[in-house]
């Protein structure tokens, strides 16, 4: 048995019927074309999200009413708690040891104005001194907010770089006024370009004094809590003490549930893990069906030719070749069947994953695992949906196969 020989039968008859080896692979070229560019896709998103919650800080945590819940029952049961408060973060920052710093925050949509440009749904944060260094947020240009702003309610805000670059162009924006809302502010500070986050601008963002922003939106909310630890080696203290103080200032009593939530990078990182898992399973298990349905085809395209080569199964059997070499040969061809659908589908699957990359703002990672995944599994589907024809060929008679007409 000839490996080569069989591998050229199988590419010539390929070549000889262009249309329908096409239809024949389709499946198989969808299928693995589905494999990798949804692999590139999660794996790029996982490292993406990786990234990023590390550039927000792996000793960051957070500390609010809601927490992280998609329940829309229990988002409205934790919505009956005490809001958090601002006293709560200053709390946390004198009597927890492992704290390095403590914030309280605030956002609303607003509208910004300089002139005749304006922005819409930018948001306007109340925030605290230090909430720059603990959200590793650095200024540009000028200075972050400080205890003075807070202290006296100070009409001033530190902009993002792309509100910056709309409302003032090439001008210097520090000492220059704009209006939140129907308030004016002096911009003090311009923050450090960030860039976008699919495809949303993380640098459209006005910082006001937490106590001015208060005075202009109200005092009945609750706020966030943005927590620094001293370290990654203190972090778990660091909210241990956090919730302790919390339960204390909150008279939780012992045993009961907190009526808070503290939320850490890695939960986020779960959630993202368990969203990504369902998508991907979702994806793999359509790719599945289209390569099962291709397997299919290609099983019924070689029992056709089976079929139309009995002659040559019994010519090849009349000059000594065993049940084995015919069993060989066949099964090659339907590899080789498979396989070739295994490259297009490559092709089109790196092809499609760079077309995503261009017209969307997803990240994607084009993994090594993806490209021989979906090459193994184009070779399994050929092997075992081509072993039935070959099989069948292999037990052909000799001299039936040779009165075949």
């Amino acid at each position: 048995m000839n490996v080569r020989e069989s591998v050229g039968i199988a590419l010539d008859a390929l070549r000889a019927n262009k249309l329908r080896s096409f239809l024949t692979l389709v499946g198989i070229i969808i299928g693995v074309a589905s494999v990798i560019a949804v692999m590139s896709l999660v794996e790029g998103l996982d490292r993406y999200v990786s990234t990023r919650l590390s550039d927000a800080g792996s000793d960051v945590f957070f500390v609010d009413k809601v927490g992280v819940e998609f329940d829309f029952t229990r988002i409205t049961e934790r919505l009956k708690r005490r809001d958090v408060t601002v006293d709560d973060a200053a709390a946390i920052a004198r009597a927890a040891p492992h704290v390095q710093a403590a914030v309280a925050e605030r956002s609303a949509a607003a509208t910004v104005r300089r002139g005749d440009r304006e922005l819409r749904r930018v948001e306007a944060r109340g925030v605290e001194p230090g909430y720059m260094a603990v959200s590793d947020l650095p200024v540009a240009s000028g200075r972050p907010l400080g205890e003075t702003d807070t202290r006296t309610r100070a009409a001033v805000c530190v902009v993002g770089h792309d509100v910056a670059g709309e409302l003032f162009g090439s001008l210097d924006p520090i000492g220059r006024d704009l209006r939140v809302g129907r308030t004016r502010f002096v911009v003090v500070g311009v923050g450090e370009r960030k860039g976008s986050s699919f495809g949303q601008s993380q640098d459209m963002y006005v910082l006001l004094p937490l106590a001015t922003f208060l005075r202009l939106y109200g005092r009945n909310e609750t706020v966030t809590i943005r927590v620094k630890a001293g370290g990654q080696e203190s972090f778990t203290q660091a909210q241990d003490e956090a919730r302790a103080i919390l339960r204390m200032r909150r008279h939780v009593r012992p045993g009961a549930p907190d009526d808070f939530e503290i939320v850490t990078p890695e939960m986020f990182m779960s959630l993202w893990r368990n969203l990504s898992g369902a998508i991907f399973v979702v994806i793999i298990g359509v790719s599945a069906i289209s390569l099962l349905v291709g397997g299919i085809v290609i099983m019924n395209i070689m029992l056709v030719s089976v079929t139309e080569r009995t002659r040559e199964i019994g010519i090849r059997k009349a000059l000594g070749a065993r049940r084995r070499d015919v069993l060989a040969q066949f099964l090659i061809e339907a590899v080789t069947l498979a396989a070739a659908g295994g490259v297009a589908g490559l092709l089109f699957g790196l092809l499609l994953t760079v077309l995503i990359g261009v017209a969307s703002p997803l990240p994607l990672y084009v993994s090594p695992l993806a490209v021989a995944l979906g090459l193994v599994m184009s070779t399994l589907v050929g092997v075992f949906f081509g072993a039935w024809p070959a099989a069948r060929a292999a037990r052909q008679d000799p001299i039936d196969a040779l009165r075949y007409e």
